[in-house]
């Protein structure tokens, strides 16, 4: 059984698009291997992880560690944001 969150469902186009607007050209076919690739580990990584997270630490420690996980990531897409702006 395949379970997808809000997030991926909203998000998963917009990411989608973005990496074909970067790979434009011959290197497309590259983009989209490397986001499959990527979104595939993190379907394997993420799930795993919290479940071991939750059996070491338990559910509280998990969610701190998963807030922490949300920030980090907020901040890099911020980052990633204004490393595209400077592009053009």
């Amino acid at each position: 059984m395949v379970l997808m969150s809000v997030a991926e469902i909203l998000n998963f186009p917009f990411l989608n698009s973005f990496a074909m607007v970067r790979g434009q050209g011959k290197s497309l076919g590259a983009y989209m291997a490397l986001f499959s690739i990527g979104f595939s580990i993190s379907h394997i990584v993420g799930h795993n992880s919290g479940m071991q997270l939750i059996d070491h630490i338990g559910f509280d420690a998990t969610w701190y560690v998963m807030i922490g996980c949300l920030i980090l990531a907020a901040l890099l897409i911020l980052v990633l944001k204004r490393m595209v702006e400077k592009e053009g």
